[in-house]
C-alpha cells in the first residue's frame, strides 16, 4: 500500500489526499508588493511615461509662471533680446528615459550611502525599493532625488529595525537638515501606498542553496565535480550578482523574488542550475535544456514533435513548467544588465533637473548676463558726456 492509499473500514483502499504545498513564490503572490508593485514590461514602461508626463506638465507650468513674472519685471531686456530669452531656448524638459537613467545613478548613491553608514544589506535593498517605487508615482522634475534618496534610506532603516536617530543620521550628511528628511516622510509613504514591507531575493536564494544540496548531493552526488564547496561558492557568487545587477535594475517589478534568486544561480553557473532543474522537474534527464528557445513563438514544428520530450500528462506538465521557468529566468538575466549612465550623462541630466525645479533662477541668470553689457555701455556714455 502506497502513502497515497489507506485501508478503509469496509476493506477497500482509499486514496489519501496529497498535502498542499505552498512555495515562497505562492506566498509572494499573496503580498501587497505583488498586488501593487508588479508589472509587465509594457505596463511598467507606461507607468514611467505617465509619471514623466505629469512631471513635464508641472515643470512647464512652473516655468511659465516664472517666465511671465520676470518678463513683466524686465520688459526692455525681453524686448531687446527676444531670441536669447525665447522660452524654447531657456529650458529642455527631461524624457522618461533620461529620468530612468538618473534614478539608476541615484540607486548607486544609495548603495554608497548605506555602506558609509555600515547599514545591513536588507536596509540597502529596502531603501532602493522605496526610492524606485516613489519615482513610479512621481517625477524628478517634481522632487529632486537627493533628499528623496536620504529619506528613503532613513525610512528603510526604521522599517528594517536598524535604529538610527535623525540627529545622528543628518550629522554625517552634507547640506542636509532635519526638515529636509522629515518633511518628505509622509509624501514618500503616501506614494508607496503605505506599503513598507519589501520582499527581496536573498532569502529565497538561501532556500535554493539548501535545495541544491538536497537534490544534487543527497543521498549521493549526481555530478562528479559538484561538492558542498562548489555549491557554497556558487551561492556566494550569486549573492554578489544580485548586488551588482538585480537590485539596481527593474527586475523586482517584473519577476518574483524566487525567480530572481534562481536567475542569479543560473547566471553564475548554467550547467549546475540546469542539472538541478532536470533532477527537480524532469523524469528524462537527457533532455537538452540549452535548446529551449527564448519565446514560445520560436518553437519549430519539429521541436513540438520531438519524441524525447514526450511523456505522460503529468510529466509533460512538469516539463512545460520547467521550460517556462528557464525562459523566465533567462529573461530576468537579460533585463538585469542595463547600461549605466556615464558621469557626463548624469551631470547633464542633473543640470536640467535643477533647471526644471528652479526655472526662475535659470531665467534670472540669463537676464542678468544679457543686461550686463547694456549697463556697462550706459555707464561709459554717461561718463563721456
Amino acid at each position: 500500500m502506497t502513502e497515497q492509499e489507506k485501508e478503509s473500514e469496509n476493506g477497500r483502499t482509499e486514496e489519501v489526499p496529497k498535502k498542499q504545498y505552498i512555495s515562497n513564490d505562492d506566498l509572494y503572490r499573496r503580498s501587497s508588493q505583488f498586488e501593487l508593485w508588479s508589472f509587465t514590461q509594457e505596463s511598467l514602461e507606461a507607468k514611467k511615461k505617465q509619471a514623466n508626463e505629469i512631471g513635464r506638465r508641472i515643470a512647464k507650468q512652473r516655468f511659465d509662471e516664472a517666465y511671465n513674472k520676470l518678463k513683466q519685471e524686465n520688459p526692455t531686456i525681453f524686448e531687446i533680446h527676444k531670441q536669447e530669452l525665447d522660452a524654447n531656448n531657456l529650458i529642455t524638459l527631461l524624457s522618461h528615459e533620461e529620468e530612468t537613467k538618473f534614478i539608476h545613478a541615484y540607486c548607486q548613491n544609495i548603495v554608497q550611502t548605506a555602506d558609509y553608514f555600515r547599514m545591513p544589506t536588507q536596509v540597502k535593498l529596502t531603501a532602493i525599493s522605496l526610492f524606485k517605487k516613489f519615482y513610479l508615482e512621481n517625477s524628478i522634475m517634481e522632487y529632486h532625488p537627493k533628499n528623496i534618496m536620504y529619506t528613503s534610506v532613513f525610512l528603510a532603516a526604521k522599517s528594517e529595525n536598524y535604529f538610527i536617530t535623525i540627529e545622528s543620521f543628518i550629522s554625517r550628511l552634507k547640506d542636509v537638515k532635519q526638515e529636509d528628511i522629515l518633511d518628505l516622510e509622509f509624501k514618500i509613504l503616501e506614494s508607496l501606498k503605505f506599503t513598507l514591507l519589501v520582499h527581496h531575493a536573498f532569502r529565497p536564494l538561501y532556500g535554493f542553496f539548501l535545495d541544491f544540496q538536497a537534490i544534487l548531493l543527497h543521498p549521493s552526488p549526481v555530478m562528479y565535480d559538484v561538492s558542498i564547496d562548489t555549491l557554497g561558492s556558487l551561492y556566494d557568487r550569486a549573492k554578489k550578482w544580485l548586488n551588482e545587477y538585480a537590485i539596481l535594475s527593474d527586475v523586482a517589478f517584473l519577476f518574483t523574488p524566487p525567480q530572481i534568486a534562481l536567475a542569479a544561480m543560473y547566471a553564475i553557473d548554467r550547467r549546475i542550475t540546469e542539472r538541478y532543474l532536470k533532477e527537480k522537474f524532469l523524469d528524462d534527464h537527457t533532455v537538452n535544456l540549452e535548446s529551449i528557445p527564448e519565446h514560445n513563438d520560436d518553437v519549430k514544428e519539429e521541436d513540438k514533435d520531438n519524441e524525447a520530450l514526450k511523456a505522460s500528462n503529468e510529466s509533460s506538465n512538469q516539463r512545460e513548467y520547467c521550460i517556462t521557468l528557464i525562459r523566465t529566468i533567462r529573461k530576468c538575466i537579460k533585463l538585469s544588465k542595463l547600461d549605466n549612465p556615464t558621469p557626463e550623462e548624469s551631470k547633464e541630466i542633473g543640470k536640467r533637473c535643477k533647471a526644471a525645479l528652479n526655472p526662475d533662477k535659470v531665467i534670472e541668470r540669463r537676464v542678468k548676463k544679457l543686461a550686463a553689457p547694456t549697463t556697462t555701455t550706459t555707464n561709459t556714455t554717461t561718463t563721456t558726456t
